[in-house]
Order: C-alpha cells, then structure tokens, then sequence
C-alpha cells in the first residue's frame, strides 16, 4: 500500500505540471452582474444573469430576469435573446459558426455591459487512450508480493490525443461525462504549450480517473485566449486565497463595466470511450 502511495504522488506531481484545474467557487465581492454566456456551433446561443454578494453562498444569487440581452455574428444585425426562466435568456435563431466573432450586450438597471469572443475551428480528437494507474511503476519483485486482485481496483487515467495548429496559439475547456452524466465542480482548460508538432496529448491526471466500466465521453472546446485567461485567473485567485495571498482578487472578466463571469464563442469536438482492464507489463 505504501507503494501506491508513493507512486500515486509521483504521478500526481508529473500530471499537475500541464494541466490548469479551476474551482469554480470565487472571491466574496460587491454586489455585481455574473454572466455566463455561450455560443456553439450547433445549439442556440445562451446567457444566464445572477447578481450576487458571495460566490461562496450560491443562497444569495438574484436571478435577473428584466435585462435586454442582445447577441450578433460578425456585422450582422443583432438577434435579441428571450428570457426563458432563472436568469437564462436563449436566442430563437443563432447559431455559431467557426470563424466569426460574436458580440453580447447587455443592458440592465440603466447599465451597459458588453464583451466579444471569437470562434476557432472545431477540433479534432484523434483517440482515448485509457491507462490503468497501476501500469505507471515499478511494483517490485513479483515473487515477493501477492496483488490480490487489487490491479482490477486501481483507478484509470484518460488521455486526449488531438490535432494541434502548430501555427497558432490554441487554448481548450475539456468536459468529461462519466456513465452519461456531467462532471461537476471543477472547470478544466488547457493550452497547447506541451503540444508536439501537430498532436496535443492531454489528460487532466489525478483530477479525473475513473473505474472500470465506466462509459466516459469528452468534449474538448476551443476557446479564445481571453476566457482561456480568465478560468486561468480564476483559479490562481482561490488558490491565492486558500494558501498565499492575504489580498484577493478577482479574475479579470472579458466583459466590460466590472461584470464577472466570460462570454464565450467554442468549437468541439466528442469521442467516447469505455474504460476496459488493459494488457499490463510491469517491470520486475
């Protein structure tokens, strides 16, 4: 047992170094407008407005459901969003399209709040590679040591492999849905910065592993840089919090007049796989 610790850590500390893990639990603030707003290539864009005094106490979030929500591709005229329910206002018409830059206004309580996000082309997963925790180490000598059945227990790792511009930045938000339901709590986001040539291979290490069995689809989006920036922010601001910084602050937000939350424009691509008891050769 003593061994699995050790590796586990040792894995951990390797998978840490390339990959961004964002809570999504925030700073205690003023009042203000949160916005999350959404374009994709194949569902009606979206946007939900909250005011809230606590990120910490999601009790204290006001749904705001009296705001002109207005979005527009590119020069096109602009396509007013309908307010749905809770705070979620939903275009009838709009659709992204990789290529174009979208534009939110919002106007609420005589204020105007604004942002942009542009939309790169959808990438491509090649595969899911799936590799079982117990298959990074070196357990020791096998004759000496009696596994029990314990290697069907061990977690597994995914790993991501995609096509990667090598001549561009690119910037991602990976989503996991395990056994057909989302994975919560977290936001995950990556660059390319480990990318080689053409190939980016990601996985979100320690922060995800699953069993077997389990069915686990992933949705890799394309974001700009500046939500890339601002999920990146957001989490050094909790960990800043949590263990270094006495003075907090905010993630600076791709919307104007100190509205929180990102708009975004994203491209994906989805591959699903199950995670299968893989052939292991250890070692010894």
């Amino acid at each position: 047992m003593k061994k699995y610790i050790v590796l586990f850590l040792a894995i951990s500390a390797l998978f840490l170094s390339c990959e961004r893990v964002v809570n999504i639990d925030l700073n205690e603030v003023a009042p203000a407008l949160v916005v999350e707003g959404r374009v994709y290539e194949d569902s009606l864009a979206w946007v939900n407005i909250r005011q809230t005094t606590s990120y910490f106490n999601p009790d204290t979030q006001l749904c705001i459901c009296d705001a002109v929500v207005m979005i527009k591709e590119n020069n096109n005229p602009w396509d007013t969003l309908e307010y749905i329910e809770r705070g979620l206002y939903k275009s009838s018409t709009l659709r992204g399209t990789p290529g174009s830059t979208y534009y939110l206004r919002i106007e609420h309580d005589s204020q105007i709040y604004e942002a942009e996000s542009y939309m790169y082309d959808r990438p491509v997963i090649y595969s899911l590679t799936s590799r079982s925790f117990g298959s990074f180490g070196d357990f020791g000598d096998s004759s000496g040591f009696d596994f029990g059945g314990a290697l069907d227990s061990l977690p597994y790792f995914l790993f991501i492999n995609l096509y990667d511009d090598p001549a561009e930045d690119n910037y991602y938000l990976f989503d996991y849905y395990i056994n057909g339901e989302p994975r919560e709590g977290s936001y995950i986001v990556g660059d390319d910065e480990n990318a080689n040539n053409d190939t980016l291979a990601y996985s979100p290490g320690p922060i995800a592993l699953f069993n077997i069995g389990d069915t686990v689809s992933v949705r890799a989006n394309a974001i700009d840089r500046y939500v890339y920036n601002y999920l990146d922010q957001l989490g050094d601001a909790v960990s800043s919090n949590s263990f270094f910084s006495s003075t907090p602050y905010n993630p600076l937000s791709n919307i104007s007049n100190g509205a929180l939350g990102y708009f975004a424009a994203l491209s994906f691509d989805v591959k699903t796989t199950i995670i299968i008891p893989a052939d292991i050769t250890f070692p010894f």
